[in-house]
């Protein structure tokens, strides 16, 4: 007791650090492993099996220190209080997100012209990073997409528009923090859109459109990368006006507007920053005829259940945190919309459009029902059908190809447009 008392006095800081490490843990032994995390929007990583073959390839040792990080005891107060030490040493980002003006969280993405290879990584001059996740568009992948593109414009005889919509740190430029070196997107885009051929082909516009409807309404979020639904229906006006459409104002819309407070979305998730400002999220409770997901009335939840397709929101999901999975009942394979909403409809016919899209698509697709009579929705990342099949059964009127930026310059699965 004696020599523990003089080391105390000795070596007060050591003691203090190790008798609160030895606590942290034995809570961390007495407390059971959390399979989700609600502030990160995740699953969180389970303690690994044990096997000599894993220890010997050094992957027991990786995945249990994964196992580690995610599972210790307070780690979501934990993860707050390291948001507040940052925001007091004036930090201006955090996990690739920058913080911007007026509360809006912007992501990082920097032009392939800045970067410089290292040994370990990629950065950029002076920065002193060495991290290899640094976000650089990736331009042979948007040349492959481009490839995957045309291959199908030559394959399919109908009409196609291709919309590239960028993101909350082109749309908001005024909110950017001074120096941040981010891709130039309207440069970007307008060079993709110069790679696609065919004479059946429209490539949409929608910054200059997005950009506009800024100083009016919100187009983006200021925690989410998604647009907004008022910023949704921006680019589904576009697009209408494009083919000549008729299509739903906001006014029009207006007895359908619903919305829900304390919205924290992708970038929250990633900063954790303490002072942020929740988002409201909008949605319009649109009537719908039927809506199918992979052509039943059942869809499959990721804890293995089934959820019953009732219309084109799973509204359980907006007393969630993760309340943008709510439109289209989140990401699925091709789910089908038939309602009687169809400004442009004749008798005797049935108008079909189908969107090839990411999660942008989700709270776009509802506006296309003022449009057509049969929206058709496919999500390229969990299609079980083929497009060719698809479009060789059925008859469009037209195809959109609807992707935010940031998602399509590194996305892997647009090749399954024409597999």
């Amino acid at each position: 007791m004696k020599k523990a008392v003089e080391m105390l006095k000795k070596y007060p800081l050591l003691v203090l650090f190790t008798v609160f490490m030895l606590g942290v843990f034995g809570l961390d032994m007495c407390f059971t492993s959390n399979p989700y995390s609600e502030l990160e929007n995740r699953q969180l990583k389970q303690k690994p099996v044990f096997t000599l073959e894993s220890l010997f390839k050094n992957q027991y040792t990786k995945e249990y220190e994964e196992y580690i990080n995610d599972q210790f005891v307070g780690r979501d107060g934990w993860i707050t209080l390291k948001s507040v030490f940052e925001s007091a040493l004036a930090k201006t980002e955090n996990n690739g997100v920058a913080y911007g003006a007026d509360g809006y969280l912007l992501n990082k993405m920097y032009d392939p012209i800045y970067a410089e290879s290292r040994p370990n990584g990629t950065g950029f001059g002076g920065d002193g990073q060495v991290d290899s996740s640094i976000p650089v568009v990736d331009s042979a992948q948007l040349e492959r997409n481009a490839s995957f593109l045309n291959q199908f414009l030559a394959s399919y005889d109908g009409h196609v528009t291709v919309a590239i919509a960028p993101n909350s740190y082109q749309v908001l430029r005024e909110k950017l923090p001074l120096g941040l070196p981010d891709v130039d997107q309207e440069k970007a885009i307008g060079d993709f859109y110069r790679q696609l051929t065919g004479e059946n082909l429209t490539t949409l516009d929608l910054l200059a459109p997005l950009t506009q409807a800024a100083g009016e309404m919100e187009v983006c979020y200021r925690t989410d990368h998604h647009w907004t639904t008022e910023g949704a229906w921006v680019g589904y006006a576009a697009y209408a006006q494009s083919r000549g459409l008729q299509y739903a104002s906001l006014e029009e819309l207006a007895p359908y507007r619903r919305e829900e407070a304390d919205f924290l979305g992708t970038y929250y998730n990633k900063t954790k920053n303490y002072n942020v400002q929740p988002d409201t999220l909008v949605w319009y409770d649109i009537p719908v005829e039927d809506v199918t997901i992979d052509g039943k009335h059942e869809v499959l939840q990721a804890d293995g259940s089934t959820a019953e397709v009732t219309g084109i929101y799973q509204t359980e999901k907006f007393a969630t945190r993760d309340k943008y999975a709510a439109f289209l009942y989140g990401n699925n394979g091709l789910t089908v919309i038939k309602t009687n909403n169809n400004k442009n409809h004749v008798d005797g016919q049935t108008s079909r459009v189908l969107l090839i899209k990411d999660s942008y698509g989700n709270c776009f697709a509802p506006f296309l029902t003022y449009s057509y009579d049969e929206v058709w929705v496919a999500d390229l990342r969990n299609m079980t059908f083929q497009v060719s099949q698809v479009v060789s059964e059925n008859q469009f009127d037209d195809v959109l190809v609807l992707y935010n930026f940031d998602t399509f310059q590194s996305d892997r699965n647009v090749s399954r447009i024409i597999y």
